[in-house]
């Protein structure tokens, strides 16, 4: 799990967040982005509420400079879901002399 602090609370009616907070990524949560195109907002809008609880509707009123933090945090997800990440320490240890030769 990781919270994030908003510097700028977002509120839809009667309710407000200071800060939101995602649970570690399942499947399911990413399912939610079925629905939308491959590296689009609302597909990671949908992520974000997905593993938050909190409504799409809610989100979308998320200030860009909150924003652009909680979404590294989704590509660091999308990361490990596509392998990329594995892939990225595969070809690092291949660039390191010391770790290749092993």
């Amino acid at each position: 799990m990781k919270t994030f602090y908003l510097k700028h609370p977002v509120s839809l009616g009667e309710r407000t967040i200071t800060e939101l907070t995602l649970q570690d990524p399942h499947v399911r949560h990413l399912m939610r982005t079925d629905a939308y195109g491959v590296n689009t907002i609302a597909a990671d809008v949908a992520l974000c509420s997905a593993l938050s609880g909190e409504s799409e509707a809610l989100l979308a009123n998320l200030h860009i400079e909150d924003w652009a933090l909680i979404r590294v945090e989704l590509q660091k997800i999308y990361a490990v879901f596509f392998g990329v990440k594995a892939e990225m320490e595969n070809n690092a240890d291949e660039q390191n002399p010391t770790k290749a030769a092993d």
